[in-house]
Formats: C-alpha cells, structure tokens, sequence
C-alpha cells in the first residue's frame, strides 16, 4: 500500500469516527495536516534561496576559475592565449568549461575558424573574444573574493580593449 491510499484511507476512517461520535476530528486533523503543509512549504522556500545563492557562488568561482586559467594562459603563450584548438585535448575540455562559465552567461563568445583539413571536413578552431568591461566591473562588485592580481590584470585587459 502506498502513502497515498493510506493517507485516504486515514481520512475516511477519521471522517466515519467523526460522525458516529459527532466530534470535530476531522476538521483538527486537517487544520494540523495543513500546518505542517506550510511548514514544509516554508522550508522548501528556505532550501530553494538557498540553492539559489549556492548556484550563483558556484557560477562565480567557475568564472574565476576560467579567468585564472585565461591569465596563466597569457603568461605562457601572448600571442595566441585566447586561441584554442579542440584537437588537443586539454584545449578541448578548456573549450567546454570556458562555453559554461564565460560564453553560455554572455561574458565572452566564440569566433570560430574553419581549417582547410581534408581528412577532418567540420574541424574549427575557436577564438575567444570576452567582453572584458563587463568581466571586469563583476570583478569590482566581487573584489574581497578575488586575487589582487586577477582584478589588476581584469582591468588592464578591459583598458586594452578600449583602446
């Protein structure tokens, strides 16, 4: 038997002792039963703000994370650092953690090369292009959170683009 058919079956019996001996029963239980209806549903409330503010956290420290590896990135190679080749395979994962965290939010998007591979006919290679201004006010209303370096380096990658 599941919940539901005992939980009927609950209500009828209560209803049946309810009018033999003529007490308000029913209507005690219900009004207990919806109590605890809105407790649940207060709770649930809670839980969902929470996930919320969880879910954000955890979209800004991926951001963060994928403007380290973009800076790291930079340092190693300045000439092509936002260059990416998905047929080696660190740049292909690096491809779909960047599409998450920058480019499916709208802070950067993917200009995409078709190579003139003949034994691969749908081979791209992707550029990104961030919208910096934007990552680097996010940066200036999240400061405390960020390394002193990657909010220095935000700006002067937003200042390079506006010039």
């Amino acid at each position: 038997m599941n919940h539901w058919t005992r939980w009927r079956w609950r209500v009828r019996l209560l209803a049946m002792i309810d009018w033999l001996l003529g007490t308000h029963l029913l209507e005690q239980t219900t009004s207990h039963w919806q109590e605890e209806i809105a407790a649940v549903q207060t709770e649930i409330s809670s839980l969902q703000a929470r996930m919320d503010e969880l879910s954000a956290a955890h979209r800004a420290v991926l951001r963060h994370m994928c403007l380290t590896y973009l800076q790291l990135r930079q340092s190693q190679s300045p000439e092509r650092w936002l260059h990416f080749d998905p047929r080696q395979p660190a740049e292909e994962s690096a491809i779909e953690v960047i599409t998450r965290a920058l480019v499916a939010p709208h802070w950067a998007r993917w200009r995409l090369t078709q190579l003139d591979v003949e034994s691969v006919p749908s081979a791209y290679t992707y550029d990104l292009v961030p919208d910096w201004a934007s990552l680097h006010q996010d940066a200036l209303e999240r400061a405390p959170s960020l390394p002193a370096g990657l909010l220095q380096w935000l700006q002067e990658q937003a200042e390079t683009e506006r010039s």
